[in-house]
């Protein structure tokens, strides 16, 4: 995992080298960031095989009182968080990050990491949540893959988030990549300049600007309450999933 995650963070490096503080530089930056956002999301489909490959060896040990089911929650919930979702999500940061050029600054790179790192948490909580009451891998992904392409709708870069019908906008607040890609943009794009002294009117020039066309809160609120977002939605799905796990036979 960690050897795959090491090869796709020196694609992304390679594919936005050195981005520019210019127009093709922001652009180049939202792209890059779209697609680490989506890449985490994607990347949790691993976790539907955590509960299902292992079903009937634990209906057997759980129904014959071997252990407790917070107990196998738990460690089923810190082993996976620990060896495939945050290892992977640190040697990404480390590797993409100084390989794109984005903002030069320790708390830049940290809130990046925790970021990329909370995308990845509440994406595999939710796998685990969609995933803890079926019995083939198969269907599980078929209904992950269908939620997080209906998710990527919303995030910003597909279709402007202010240009959205009212009666459709809500929609964007059960997103977990729009999350993690605004905190993504207002963590870099605060503070940036990207047009010089012959800027033509009408052009945007600066990363707040930039937030504002996008309908991104470029307040420190609206950085940290996207964290706080998948915080959240992280004990939600993880709750759902020890839910559904404790009522295991009724699903059999």
């Amino acid at each position: 995992m960690v050897a795959v995650t090491l090869f796709l963070a020196l694609i992304v490096g390679v594919i936005f080298f050195d981005v520019q503080e210019d127009t093709f530089g922001s652009q180049n930056r939202f792209g890059a960031l779209f697609f680490i956002t989506i890449n985490q999301c994607f990347s949790s489909l691993s976790a539907a095989e955590l509960f299902i490959t292992e079903r009937k060896i634990f209906m057997h040990e759980y129904t014959s009182g071997y252990y407790r089911l917070s107990v196998y929650f738990l460690c089923k919930i810190l082993s996976d968080i620990l060896t495939l979702r945050t290892v992977p999500a640190i040697v990404f940061s480390c590797v993409a990050y100084f390989m794109i050029g984005l903002k030069a600054t320790v708390a830049a790179f940290f809130t990046f990491m925790l970021s990329v790192a909370l995308t990845a948490y509440t994406a595999t909580s939710m796998t685990m949540a969609i995933s803890a009451d079926q019995t083939v891998v198969a269907i599980a992904n078929i209904f992950m893959t269908i939620t997080f392409v209906f998710m990527m709708i919303f995030t910003g870069l597909l279709v402007n988030l202010t240009s959205i019908p009212v009666w459709l906008a809500w929609l964007r607040y059960f997103s977990i990549p729009r999350y993690g890609l605004s905190a993504l943009l207002v963590n870099e794009f605060r503070g940036l300049t990207f047009c010089n002294s012959t800027a033509s009117p009408g052009q945007i020039c600066t990363g707040e600007a930039f937030l504002e066309y996008q309908g991104v809160d470029a307040s420190d609120w609206g950085l940290w309450q996207n964290h706080t977002a998948l915080g959240i939605m992280t004990c939600i799905f993880l709750f759902i999933a020890y839910t559904k796990l404790r009522f295991i036979k009724k699903f059999t």
